[in-house]
């Protein structure tokens, strides 16, 4: 997709350069005005260098509106330092300038409109002398298909006025059927074969006697098929078209999802007004709102964050939905442009079309490789408008689905489990990780049951479950006793033992500071 952007953007550039050399009413002001002030880039129809409009009037292309520093929702302009107000959208939500676009296009369509008239000019000149073969005075409006003869008007009702003579086809001039080539060499046998020996490429074509009997007898090859081949390619890229117009409709779906809208509907009594549809965005800052409403006197400041994270999410999706939109954009009109050369191709006499056949075979390729790339795009892709939004207990925001994980606290009857759980869950969160983590609660009191406590925590650490698990062990009531030895209940992993009290809180969350910080080192900790 970027090689077709840069494409459009050199063929733009191209077309006004030779715009201005011709002297097309362009002028060295006029190719400023066309130009990037901050690049000095030659503005596209579309792409990254298409014109957009600030607040203060100046324009910018959109690739350096996309690296300007933001402040806030904001952004600066680089000539007047005058601030414009960023949407949901971020730059793609930005007017474009239509006035140098409408410029543009008329520079890009001047060379092309003239070569075409031209063209028809031709055409007109050669469509004008084909004569009548009943009279060469006047000029032929049809063609009898089973005759093979050019036929005025006039001359269509004389000579085919019998009964039998009556039933012929006849076609308009311009739907005259291609007549087959002759052989050069046999010009009673049309041109049916293409060898394809290497000796013979600058003379390929050949009739049935050319093969059998003549020069390419015994030589490989082809039935000029090349027609076929082409109705098959047109067939293909009219699906191909039509898939990727289906993408396109979603895409613009999606993101009406998203920004939401208006809507006209009726009342009771008939009477029409607008009703405003809440986008997918507007639910997920309306759903930040409300979690964060009995809390605002202090938590402003996370509000702000968590709303921050909001709209960066929705910015990126946004400006990623609306860049395949171009994409897909670009994509149909390098198909149109295909299907276009092929339908011209066909237009042509069967000589133009064999030799066209390689420049059919490479425009095939390519849009067999576009095709696999649009195809492996929408496989790996989910069209989804939904913004998923959760929250932690320290009121931190979370994009995406809610994980369910759980961690074990363990220890024998009346060591505190219970008083450390409710004491960690009135004053301080531990954020879920994905992972497990044990964490065993020993009575340093009561040293008779310390051997129980280390048989217990043994026979747990053999779990499959709990192979990889850290190990975190409070020695409960510790201020009232010495520090007790228990390194021999830790078996070959990280671990911690922290002397605590469940009552007052002392040793907890340094406890839960050990557990955190081997988990941000491990990779396993990510809160956005």
């Amino acid at each position: 997709m970027a090689a077709a952007v840069g494409v459009n953007k050199q063929g733009t550039a191209a077309t006004m350069d030779v715009c201005v050399r011709h002297g097309r009413g362009a002028t060295s002001s006029t190719v400023k005005v066309l130009e990037c002030g901050v690049c000095e880039d030659v503005f596209s129809l579309q792409g990254d260098k298409v014109p957009r409009l600030l607040l203060c009037g100046h324009t910018v292309c959109h690739d350096c509106l996309t690296r300007l520093p933001l402040h806030g929702r904001a952004i600066r302009c680089p000539f007047d330092r005058q601030v414009t107000e960023l949407g949901d959208s971020g730059v793609w939500g930005l007017k474009k300038n239509f006035a140098l676009l409408e410029l543009l296009e008329r520079l890009q369509n001047g060379a092309s409109s003239q070569s075409s008239m031209a063209e028809d000019a031709l055409t007109g000149i050669g469509e004008s002398i084909i004569r009548c073969d009943e009279d060469e005075s006047h000029t032929a409006s049809m063609y009898c298909t089973v005759c093979a003869t050019h036929l005025c008007a006039d001359c269509s009702q004389l000579t085919h006025s019998t009964r039998t003579l009556a039933k012929h086809r006849q076609v308009p001039l311009a739907d005259k059927p291609h007549e087959k080539t002759l052989c050069p060499q046999h010009q009673v046998h049309a041109i049916e074969f293409v060898c394809q020996e290497e000796l013979c490429q600058p003379g390929p074509l050949m009739c049935c006697v050319c093969k059998e009997y003549g020069k390419h007898q015994g030589h490989k090859a082809e039935a000029n098929q090349i027609r076929a081949s082409i109705l098959d390619m047109a067939h293909c890229i009219r699906t191909f078209t039509e898939e990727v117009s289906e993408y396109s409709r979603k895409l613009v779906g999606i993101v009406q999802q998203i920004e939401g809208g208006e809507r006209i509907v009726e009342d009771s009594i008939g009477m029409a007004h607008t009703e405003h549809v809440p986008g997918t965005a507007e639910s997920a800052r309306s759903c930040v709102r409300a979690y964060f409403a009995d809390l605002h006197e202090t938590l402003c400041r996370q509000e702000e964050m968590a709303l921050s994270v909001v709209d960066a999410h929705v910015r990126e999706r946004l400006i990623w939905l609306r860049q395949q939109q171009e994409d897909m954009t670009v994509l149909l009109s390098q198909v149109s442009t295909a299907c276009l050369h092929c339908e011209k191709t066909l237009q042509q006499d069967d000589c133009r079309v064999v030799l066209a056949k390689q420049e059919i075979n490479r425009l095939l390729e390519t849009l067999q490789k576009q095709q696999q790339q649009f195809t492996e795009l929408a496989d790996h892709i989910q069209l989804d408008a939904g913004i998923p939004v959760t929250f932690t207990k320290d009121n931190r925001v979370h994009i995406g689905p809610k994980m369910e994980i759980r961690v074990v606290t363990l220890g024998l009857d009346g060591a505190g489990k219970t008083t450390i759980l409710f004491k960690l869950k009135q004053d301080e969160f531990m954020q879920p990780i994905p992972t497990i983590a044990v964490v065993f609660v020993i009575d340093s009191c009561h040293r008779d049951r310390l051997m129980e406590a280390h048989s217990e925590l043994a026979k747990l650490l053999t779990e499959k479950e709990l192979r990889d698990a850290l190990l975190l062990i409070f020695t409960n009531k510790q201020e009232m006793t010495e520090l007790l030895s228990l390194h021999k209940l830790c078996c070959g992993r990280s671990w911690h033992i922290q002397g605590c009290d469940a009552r007052s809180g002392t040793g907890l969350h340094e406890g839960l500071d050990w557990l955190s910080r081997q988990l941000v080192a491990a990779g396993v900790l990510d809160v956005a």
